[in-house]
């Protein structure tokens, strides 16, 4: 009697079977070339540990945020114990884009297996991943809130009135962590609409009216995070770091500038390779991509046959669909836009791969016409899979540098700390004061081949050298735990404007080194 009264509790396996087999195979595709993709890419980053400034203020312990409205972000840190620890953080990052690939190729109906492998690897590959793996400490916190800012919009788009509520709820949280994938939720949003309105089933008044419904809940995620930010900074304020303290301010004058600046960064970025991601010839894939796209939807509204206001409505999703993907413009009038905040730009890449998808699936096979579609999406194909191939050495480029900075830097310092500790006079406990360790010199830049990879959290010797976390270097990959002062420190700048310390010769030079008044000076630059 009593087993027929207890409800049926399945095992872990049995649950597990049965979640799996409600999963879609393309699902499982997506999720499989993005988590290895992914992982292949950053091994060499995930077995290593290169660090720079932020990551050696914060690679034991990271409590900031609040100030930089992100409040959220301490308490996710401790998910990989507060520690900055390459191989944990890494797998768990790749996870999370393993789960932003996933909801992407489902907001916007990508199904074949090469479309689903091309979009995995965009998603796993673009640069900002490695620009946001040089801040190691705080990625996987990063790439959570990446994935909760797509499954936000997932939720929104799929699931109604409901899921609205609770989109909103996931994308403030998602900015409470890190703010700059707003732009990703918004990008998916118009591409989910667009192909909806491409499907041609609701009418003009319902499309529109979910419309307006998407672009509320990204307005309610934008009102609940600031007003969880204007709660948590109540006794410290914001930041001016990166704008951050101008956040919620636009002025309407300013508004058609940054608009234009959204869209001039993806000729700037894919065209004129700003950022030098690209191989050279790339541009011109992009300019044949770009055409072939054209003519996929055109070929595509032809055959529709929406009427007037959806294809209107059609136009203008496709012309906002990337000022939705290069928002941060708009949302950061006033602050500089690093490359690890232009995550919502690789989404006018996976477009293309999309839209040959979707008009796979829904065109009937025509002579003539079925070739051109073929041969746009051949094009469009092969030109994302060398984009992320790009990518990838791209990447690889940057981890190599990192890599030989940190060796250069250990190497410099090895010898400089020689020099310290048989200075005449010296005793163990000294203040060392580093003047001029502020400056960089063409000395700090050995191997200026490596250079090609700019891209903002990657260091090389010269930045380890430079920022005043040099002293935290010294300590943690040198040993040394005297005190050290570098020359942005008060102390420093006092004592180069010393006669005894402006007559000193440079580093390396004999006499460059010297105790004065108890203390080891070491003059670097004058």
């Amino acid at each position: 009697m009593i087993k027929g009264l207890l409800p049926v509790l399945e095992s872990p396996d049995e649950c597990l079977e049965r979640l799996w087999k409600r999963i879609p195979d393309y699902i499982r595709r997506t999720f499989a070339a993005a988590a290895v993709l992914g992982l292949a890419t950053h091994l060499y980053m995930f077995a290593n540990k290169f660090t720079n400034h932020d990551d050696l203020n914060q690679m034991f312990y990271a409590d900031y945020g609040a100030a930089s409205g992100r409040w959220l972000l301490p308490l996710v840190l401790r998910l990989d114990g507060n520690l900055s620890i390459p191989w944990l953080i890494g797998l768990l990052s790749v996870l999370f884009l393993a789960g932003v690939a996933c909801f992407t190729v489902s907001l916007l109906r990508i199904r074949r297996p090469l479309s689903c492998f091309a979009a995995s690897a965009l998603i796993v590959t673009f640069p900002t991943v490695t620009a946001t793996f040089g801040y190691m400490f705080s990625a996987d916190a990063y790439f959570l809130s990446l994935l909760m800012a797509v499954f936000g919009a997932y939720a929104a788009v799929k699931w109604g009135w409901r899921g609205s509520a609770l989109g909103a709820v996931v994308i403030a949280l998602s900015m409470s962590i890190y703010q700059s994938y707003l732009p990703t939720a918004a990008v998916l949003m118009v591409g989910a609409l667009l192909f909806e309105t491409l499907d041609g089933e609701c009418s003009f008044r319902e499309l529109f009216g979910k419309g307006v419904r998407l672009a509320g809940v990204l307005l309610a995620a934008v009102a609940g995070y600031m007003v969880s930010v204007r709660l948590t900074t109540r006794n410290t304020g914001l930041t001016d770091y990166e704008g951050i303290s101008s956040m919620g301010r636009l002025s309407l004058t300013e508004l058609p500038s940054l608009i234009f600046k959204s869209y001039r960064k993806y000729v700037d970025f894919f065209l004129r390779n700003d950022w030098n991601c690209h191989f050279d010839f790339l541009k011109y894939g992009f300019i044949l991509a770009g055409l072939a796209t054209v003519i996929l939807g055109v070929l595509l509204l032809r055959r529709r046959r929406l009427g007037r206001a959806k294809t209107a409505l059609v136009l203008g999703l496709a012309a906002v669909y990337p000022l939705a993907g290069a928002f941060i413009y708009v949302m950061v009038p006033n602050g500089f836009v690093h490359i690890h905040m232009l995550y919502g730009l690789i989404y006018i890449l996976i477009a293309p791969l999309a839209l040959a998808d979707y008009t796979a699936q829904q065109e009937k096979r025509e002579a003539g016409k079925a070739a051109l579609r073929s041969a746009a999406s051949w094009v469009i194909l092969l030109t994302m899979i060398l984009t992320s191939y790009s990518y990838a050495v791209t990447d690889n480029n940057a981890y190599l540098k990192a890599d030989l900075g940190m060796r250069q830097c250990e190497a410099y310092s090895n010898r400089l700390l020689e020099r310290i500790e048989i200075c005449d006079g010296y005793k163990a406990g000294m203040d060392i004061v580093l003047v001029g360790s502020d400056i960089r010199e063409e000395a700090l830049t050995p191997t200026p081949e490596a250079s090609t990879a700019w891209l903002v959290g990657i260091f090389d010797m010269g930045n380890l050298r430079t920022f005043s976390t040099y002293r935290k270097f010294l300590r943690y990959y040198l040993g040394f735990t005297g005190p050290v002062y570098t020359g942005d420190s008060e102390i420093a700048r006092n004592l180069a404007n010393m006669e005894t310390v402006q007559a000193m010769p440079l580093y390396p030079e004999a006499g460059s080194v010297q105790v004065i008044d108890g203390m080891v000076i070491v003059k670097l630059n004058g």
